[in-house]
């Protein structure tokens, strides 16, 4: 009888491993589907679900929001870090691009913080306030830019929160990818 008790224990814990070996092979595989799955989107859109844009010198990063069924009056908030690598005397700029109106009006407000990231977001300063439209109409490049973040040298990081509120209902999605833009002191116009 204590014989098949320590048989029987045995399998029992054999199950318990199989089982916890199943379950961490499921983390393990739906985390690899949902890294697929936001490194296979378009980089701006994979940006939000990051939350997090890199830009090197002369180089652009891009985030995309879409704006879809807001009521009157709702507001959402989103935040990007922005990371930047190359050498100091760089000047970092915020632009829009790609904007896609359909039928919202959404007022929007954009932040930059003083911490390194949005989960340290430090002191926010507001560099816009007015509506997505208008933002994607006169802040279209990098000279009509917002928010001149200046980073060090090496690989830095600074945050930006994004603040958005429906003025009417916003029955069709409308989009714009923010842009951040990255120039050398010589080349900042």
């Amino acid at each position: 009888m204590a014989r098949t008790e320590a048989g029987s224990s045995m399998g029992s814990a054999r199950l318990t491993l199989i089982g916890a070996t199943l379950v961490l092979g499921l983390l393990v595989t739906g985390g690899l589907v949902w890294h697929g799955h936001v490194t296979s989107m378009p980089a701006a859109v994979a940006a939000w679900q990051r939350g997090a844009v890199s830009v090197t010198p002369l180089q652009t990063g891009a985030a995309r929001l879409l704006i879809t069924g807001m009521t009157p009056g709702a507001d959402r908030e989103h935040c990007a870090t922005v990371h930047y690598t190359g050498g100091a005397g760089a000047a970092v700029r915020l632009y829009g691009s790609n904007y896609d109106p359909a039928d919202a009006r959404v007022r929007l407000t954009i932040t930059s913080g003083s911490g390194p990231s949005c989960s340290a977001f430090g002191e926010a300063v507001t560099v816009y306030s007015g509506t997505v439209a208008d933002f994607a109409a006169t802040r279209t490049a990098y000279g009509t830019g917002v928010g001149t973040w200046r980073p060090g040298s090496g690989e830095t990081s600074h945050p930006y929160g994004f603040t958005y509120e429906a003025e009417a209902a916003s029955p069709s999605p409308a989009q714009v990818d923010f842009v951040w833009e990255a120039r050398s002191d010589d080349v900042v116009s």
